[in-house]
């Protein structure tokens, strides 16, 4: 009896748990732009994530203080939870043993492979807010390595591999840097991973790609190859010389909610007891708004609005990745399920031998429920990021302008007042998450 006793105990001691952060009251919170009590709560709630979901503590930190305009400290916890998430990717192969015995809640949660790479991006983003352009062009470069990590790892497995927003953003950063080749290869990287976004996302290339593309091929003196490449399109962009009089602006919404993983568990009653097998799957948010566009208004009174395109569609990214990698879940759990039956018969069966026959049947009993309540599925998620990333670009005479948001088909939510330089690239951030 007493192998089974360790064995139960083992289990239940042993059994992880989802993170308990009220993520309901500070969605309310932030949504009423109290952002002092969204802080405070975060700040006084990080044990609710429990020790092996510390990453997702800090993601959440980094995106209320970004949220919040609070970019010092958001920088400082995507650091953190950049650095933190590299180790636990490295040391996840090596520690998923334990899950075969219990469940994916007692391993540390090493971060999707896309949750991973919008680290790199929303740090980008916390750094441009801020001005300090340099810092968000480490960000992205930190991003193409990781990047090219996927590539290696992975080759055909997976079909997120590549982020074309992060690549395209790393275009943008770097023609600002004046680098126009490495500027060249992040815009042609970005149309590829684009090609394979539509495929399986339904995320069209921005029609602004394929004008950066033709443009800094110019200086990059690929011409010849960008003119083959954007074979088809039929947009207008200004030239590289036009251009360079001209100042650019760069809308970018984060919108909506992302999606949150839930259990789906099934039990089956075998003739020893119950057989439970748990496995995740997301849950998705309606989005309030499916259009978004950019209008900017100048002191003589002219007005000139671009549609902006879903450039990241972060929901459909997190359900097809999971999608991918549920054969492999299923695989574990089942191998999982089958690991406790043999350990609680084994139990069972040494019991039967010093006890009985009824002995061991109740031994074998009590060893299949603990066994079947300690499976659950690994509902683990960085649940404050936005569902999607609207984009667009324009080049515009310099000058100061008014910019406004258009959502919802309704325009004139002013945002900022701008002032583009000829030859300055400007951004303006929007946020409509809650």
């Amino acid at each position: 009896m007493k192998r089974l006793v360790l064995l139960v105990a083992l289990l239940i001691a042993t059994t992880g748990c989802a993170p308990k952060f009220d993520y309901a009251n500070l969605d309310s919170l932030l949504k009423a732009g109290d952002c002092v009590a969204s802080k405070e709560m975060i700040k006084t709630r990080q044990s609710d994530y429990g020790s092996h979901a510390q990453l997702l503590y800090h993601l959440d930190c980094a995106m209320i203080y970004y949220e919040c305009g609070d970019l010092k400290n958001a920088a400082a916890e995507f650091s953190e939870a950049d650095e933190m998430a590299q180790a636990l990717w490295t040391k996840s192969l090596s520690a998923g043993a334990a899950s075969y015995l219990v469940n994916d809640l007692v391993i540390d949660y090493p971060g999707e492979d896309f949750e991973r790479a919008l680290i790199n991006l929303m740090a980008a983003f916390t750094y441009i807010r801020d001005g300090n352009y340099e810092s968000a062009l480490v960000e992205c470069r930190k991003l193409n390595t990781l990047l090219t990590e996927y590539n290696d790892q992975y080759e055909k497995k997976n079909v997120y591999k590549e982020d074309a927003l992060g690549r395209y953003i790393s275009g943008i950063l770097s023609e600002i840097d004046g680098e126009y080749s490495e500027a060249y290869i992040y815009y042609y990287e970005a149309l590829r991973a684009y090609k394979d976004y539509n495929t399986a996302y339904g995320t069209p290339t921005p029609p602004s790609l394929y004008a950066d593309l033709l443009r800094v091929a110019v200086p990059a003196d690929r011409l010849s190859e960008a003119k083959k490449l954007t074979k088809g399109f039929t947009g207008t962009t200004p030239s590289y010389r036009s251009a360079r009089k001209k100042g650019r602006v760069i809308y970018v919404q984060l919108n909506g909610k992302a999606p949150k993983k839930v259990e789906d568990k099934i039990t089956h009653m075998a003739p020893t007891g119950p057989i439970s097998i748990a496995f995740p799957r997301y849950v998705t948010f309606p989005r309030g708004c499916t259009d978004s566009s950019l209008t900017l208004k100048d002191d003589k009174g002219n007005t000139l609005t671009s549609p902006a395109t879903v450039a990241e569609d972060i929901t459909a990214i997190a359900v097809k990745n999971l999608d991918d990698r549920k054969t492999r879940i299923w695989t574990k759990t089942i191998a999982r399920a089958v690991a406790k039956q043999v350990a609680v018969h084994a139990a069972a069966k040494e019991i039967e031998k010093e006890q009985g026959e009824f002995a061991g049947m109740l031994a074998q009993l009590a060893g299949q429920v603990a066994a079947s309540a300690t499976e659950k599925a690994d509902t683990r998620s960085w649940r404050t990021l936005p569902g999607q990333i609207f984009l667009t670009s324009r080049f515009v005479e310099p000058g100061e302008y008014k910019a406004f948001a258009g959502n919802c088909s309704v325009v004139d939510t002013y945002l900022e007042t701008i002032n583009v330089k000829a030859g300055q690239t400007v951004f303006v951030f929007n946020h409509t998450m809650h």
